[in-house]
């Protein structure tokens, strides 16, 4: 590998002094423990580095780029909007606005028909929590599956089945039940009293935890939940707009949820927003509420035309290019090809969840998903650490754009196949020290995190 110049390796310290002095010191070290180098732009399924090296993201946010980095057509209808009124004031209705709600009932299962914006997943994770409290006044329970994630501001704390980031702040406002992920026993034994108000869910577990469900679980769970009078709450903000092979990820069990939340691909990048999408019923249900007022399920005043231009124009780009037929056809061979990888080299993976575009690599510790991270972008390749040191068996993602080609799956897996026979020939008491040292990392002093990691970066914060 060619030495860093050292313009460019103090561009790099001064990026991560900023980040260490007024945004977070323990993410800016880690990143100067990686060596990583910073990334300056971005086209299509590449990253391009601040030295003009160019990396297949194999990343991307987990989920944001489905179009693409940089979207043509995307960016094209943002600067449109930009030079004609990028934002009205609140209460202000907008014409772009009204173009998305029309494009929404295109692709959306047939009921879901009320939507309200938020600027990101939590939020309207927090618009959906308030729309269960209304419309279900006498009943204060809340179902979540262990590992579910669904967004860490207070609000959205409530239904997070991830207790590290939750317990700090309890007690919220739900009283929660968390049953395993998959188990639809167990969903309808907690049901069976009529006492919750309903089950937030992910029709993929997604986060460190990625997990497909069996066949017909999310079925059984929006049975349980009609059956009992309990609102379903299916959280599509990873899955959405053809990630899996469907639009949304419940077609695959032909579910239509009272509830749907997606985000995060919704404008392929270029601005945080997200929907809230609810049933007339729903909101029906809530309007019977003694303290019923509209601004109760209002949305955030800061929703621009901006976000709302993308969204409309990045769902155009999934329709016209449609990428929830291409991921259902080419995610296979991703997949597939990760399986076969995980079956050769059981040494150090314990398997490779995914469906459609949407996959993983279930590792055996953290230090593991660690190295094959390090190792991949050594060979061009970015891929989705969970940044999870703490669970046993961490699943490294792989969620590219949805316009990726075969040749850069193959491409992927021909570096992955590489990386894991350099991985075997080390001991496997040598990545279970490294996940006792990471694991510890917090409690080090910067110099010797840096020092192990032979980082030419300084911690100047």
């Amino acid at each position: 590998m060619n030495a860093v110049p050292q313009a460019v390796l103090q561009q790099r310290q001064d990026v991560l002094d900023s980040l260490g002095r007024h945004w977070n010191p323990t993410a800016a070290l880690m990143l100067a423990a990686a060596s990583r180098p910073v990334e300056q732009s971005a086209s299509g399924t590449e990253v391009i580095s601040e030295e003009g090296d160019r990396f297949l993201d194999l990343a991307g946010s987990y989920g944001v780029f489905l179009v693409g980095h940089g979207n043509p057509q995307v960016r094209d209808a943002v600067l449109d909007t930009l030079c004609t009124a990028p934002t009205v004031p609140p209460g202000a209705v907008h014409p772009a606005t009204a173009e998305l709600f029309e494009l929404l009932t295109t692709i959306l299962p047939a009921g879901l028909d009320r939507f309200v914006l938020g600027c990101s997943g939590a939020e309207i994770s927090e618009t959906a929590l308030r729309a269960v409290h209304l419309a279900r006044p006498d009943r204060r329970r809340i179902l979540i599956a262990e590992g579910g994630y669904h967004g860490k501001t207070l609000g959205a704390l409530t239904v997070l089945g991830q207790p590290n980031h939750r317990e700090p702040f309890e007690p919220l406002g739900s009283e929660l039940i968390t049953v395993p992920y998959g188990d639809a026993a167990a969903v309808r034994e907690a049901l069976a009293d009529r006492s919750v108000a309903a089950v937030f869910l992910e029709p993929v577990l997604g986060g460190a935890h990625l997990t497909v469900p069996p066949e017909g679980y999310i079925e059984e769970v929006a049975a349980a939940c009609r059956a009992t009078g309990t609102l379903f709450v299916a959280d599509e903000i990873q899955t959405c707009l053809g990630r899996t092979g469907k639009m949304f990820a419940v077609e695959h069990d032909d579910v239509v949820p009272d509830i749907l939340l997606f985000s995060k691909a919704l404008t392929g990048g270029f601005i945080p927003v997200g929907v809230c999408a609810l049933s007339s019923e729903v909101v029906a249900q809530a309007e019977r509420h003694p303290l019923w007022h509209p601004s109760l399920l209002a949305g955030s005043s800061s929703i621009s035309a901006l976000s709302v231009s993308a969204a409309t124009a990045a769902i155009r780009e999934v329709i016209a290019k449609n990428l929830p037929h291409r991921a259902a056809t080419l995610g296979p061979r991703l997949t597939e090809g990760l399986a076969e990888v995980a079956r050769r080299h059981p040494k150090h993976l314990l398997g490779a969840p995914g469906v459609g575009v949407m996959a993983g690599l279930r590792t055996r510790n953290p230090s593991v998903e660690l190295l094959i991270s390090m190792v991949m972008a050594r060979h061009g390749i970015h891929t989705g650490h969970s940044l999870n040191e703490q669970i046993d068996h961490p699943v490294l993602r792989f969620y590219p754009p949805l316009t990726i080609t075969a040749e850069e799956i193959d491409r992927v897996l021909a570096a992955l196949e590489a990386t894991m026979t350099w991985l075997d020939r080390r001991p496997r008491r040598l990545t279970d020290g490294i996940t006792k040292l990471i694991r510890r990392q917090y409690q080090l002093p910067p110099w010797l995190v840096l020092k192990l990691s032979h980082s030419k970066m300084r911690v100047d914060w």
